[in-house]
């Protein structure tokens, strides 16, 4: 998986930072979670295609979350584009693709919007592929805002290949056959099973990202031993009350999500337009007081899991 963060800042855009918008690139397929103002202008800055797009996730339908979703569509309009597109997201989200499509007049597309609306406190699969499945759990927010957790499916475990020849087992078929969890008849007669050649399977990469959202135990249970972690740390300590009346988490609650979850590794993203260049870097402190090797992303920060 790779991961481009296209917009860090909460609510309004600074010089530095764009609106929320992260892309999510795996095995030729692309997934764009929310799409604030500006999201089409961060796309191109990281050399990624709209077009190569197909399925996008909102978190909720706050503007700085959504906005930009006219933009891209129209873009990937005028662009011809032909492939049907996936919107994913909470109550509401195919009323605003409707409003897209159909203000000031009804627009004609060439491709075909599908919207898949989670229903209020929802939890399970939202989208599921060959050798992946995205799972959703609601967080705490003024709107319903869900987060996602991007999950591959298990590995098979790795062949021993030195065993396999002490076995007998000629490199061919057989050897797939037994990877695939078939047991073979080798020439001789004896079976071979692939508990004897296969190890243990595999758990497959997992990345979640959770914003917009306060301190919640739906975050720790998404997040749970994920390789990567993207959540909102939109106030610091000295904003705590802040934080907790606008449905939002400080970074310290951020940092505490991470390390109950046990995540592998965590960026802290969303940061209030109050922080500066050097403010930041108090905040970064308190994080750090709890999960050490935490990450205060920027614009165009890529991350590979």
């Amino acid at each position: 998986m790779r991961i481009t963060l296209l917009g860090t800042s909460s609510a309004v855009p600074t010089f530095r930072r764009s609106l929320s918008g992260t892309l999510l690139e795996r095995d030729g397929e692309a997934f764009l979670l929310d799409c604030g103002e500006g999201t089409q202008f961060q796309l191109m800055r990281a050399g990624a295609r709209r077009g190569h797009i197909g399925t996008i996730l909102l978190t909720h339908l706050h503007g700085d979350h959504c906005y930009g979703l006219a933009g891209l569509l129209s873009s990937m309009n005028l662009n011809q584009r032909e492939k049907p597109l996936l919107v994913i997201g909470p109550r509401g989200t195919g009323r605003w693709v409707e409003f897209i499509q159909t203000f000031p007049r009804p627009m004609r597309f060439n491709f075909e919007i599908r919207v898949k609306e989670i229903p209020d406190g929802y939890v399970g699969d939202v989208l599921e592929g060959q050798d992946y499945v995205v799972r959703t759990r609601p967080l705490l927010h003024r709107l319903p805002s869900q987060g996602y957790r991007f999950e591959e499916k298990p590995l098979p475990g790795r062949f021993d290949t030195a065993r396999a020849e002490a076995l007998g087992i000629p490199f061919g078929p057989d050897r797939g056959a037994l990877v695939r969890g078939e047991s073979v008849t080798l020439p001789d007669g004896s079976v071979v099973t692939p508990d004897d050649v296969v190890g243990p399977p595999r758990p497959g990469k997992v990345f979640v990202y959770c914003t917009d959202t306060g301190f919640c135990l739906e975050a720790k249970r998404l997040a749970q031993d994920a390789d990567l972690l993207i959540h909102e740390a939109t106030f610091s300590d000295a904003m705590h009350t802040m934080a907790w009346e606008r449905t939002h988490s400080t970074l310290r609650q951020a940092a505490t999500v991470a390390k109950a979850a046990r995540v592998k590794r965590f960026v802290a993203t969303h940061f209030s337009t109050r922080f500066d260049r050097d403010s930041i870097k108090e905040l970064e402190k308190e994080g750090r007081e709890v999960f050490p090797d935490l990450v205060m992303a920027k614009d165009l920060d890529v991350f590979e899991i």
